[in-house]
């Protein structure tokens, strides 16, 4: 019988040592791959086919929505199936070690060795969330600041709940007057691109105290606080008649699709609808 090969499409980013890739596989006939080793670690998320992997001299049945786990360094190879009867999707990532003990290092205030988790997939829904999250800012070219802290919260909550002789989190001290210049740093640079790492060097904090002693001052993390920041600015800017593309450009988007989406998030109305209404409000005024 002539089996049709399936048919293999992938999307990839890169970015920071950091490798995004999403498969998706059409009924068909596969081959196999090689059993093979990698720095990188590599993490995986099947969303409709039961993943397997041949690692630490087992076979491994991956359940669909369960967080894969290959260590650095390790020998491992995929299912050794020759045919997929249904469609299916997975993401993958590849992330540099020096990231994952930079991570550890900063959570626990010390040097650390490399993070090592001692199985080979977990049931997690909210760190399977994380990884969505982080997928889909990279893939949407989200701001760069939404990327870094969804790539820091990811390694974070992988980190401290399953890493063998995982790092404790200390208790905060306070260090407000570091988060108000954050703050106002956002506030004066509000169209430009920041990173994570640019603003702990502001605060003079790690990027892991940094989130945590934000979200604890502030009440939401910085890449939510400068989305306000930019959307408050927006709204000025649409009230003074500023055509909406102009608005978009001028307060850091990188194109009017992606500044409405965001503005109709925030506002409940889209920049056309509320620019409409301000200048009804004005209408009246005059």
């Amino acid at each position: 019988m002539n089996i049709t090969p399936a048919k293999i499409t992938v999307r990839a980013s890169e970015s920071d040592n950091m490798l995004l890739e999403q498969y998706t596989y059409t009924s068909g006939s596969v081959e196999p791959l090689p059993r093979h080793s990698h720095i990188e670690y590599q993490f995986g998320l099947s969303f409709d086919c039961q993943g397997e992997y041949y690692y630490r001299g087992e076979l491994h049945q991956i359940p669909i929505g369960n967080f894969s786990i290959i260590h650095s360094g390790e020998v491992h190879s995929p299912s050794e199936r020759t045919y997929l009867p249904e469609p299916a999707k997975f993401w993958m990532m590849h992330i540099n070690p020096d990231l994952l003990q930079t991570a550890a290092a900063e959570i626990a205030e010390r040097p650390t060795s490399l993070p090592f988790f001692p199985t080979a997939f977990l049931q997690d829904e909210e760190l399977t969330d994380l990884f969505v999250h982080l997928h889909i800012a990279s893939e949407k070219n989200f701001f760069q600041l939404e990327q870094d802290t969804a790539l820091l919260l990811l390694l974070t909550h992988l980190i401290v709940r399953y890493a063998q002789d995982s790092p404790s989190m200390r208790p905060l001290k306070s260090v407000r007057p570091a988060i108000m210049n954050v703050c106002d740093f956002l506030q004066e640079h509000y169209a430009r691109n920041v990173s994570l790492e640019e603003l702990a060097n502001v605060a003079g904090l790690s990027r892991f105290y940094l989130c945590r002693a934000f979200s604890k001052e502030i009440g939401m993390t910085p890449h939510v606080y400068q989305m306000q920041v930019r959307i408050a600015h927006a709204k000025r800017l649409l009230a003074k008649g500023m055509a909406i593309a102009e608005v978009a450009f001028k307060t850091g988007f990188y194109d009017q699709s992606h500044f409405g989406w965001h503005f109709k998030r925030l506002v409940g109305v889209t920049p056309g609808n509320y620019l409409g209404k301000s200048n009804n409000f004005l209408d009246r005024l005059t």
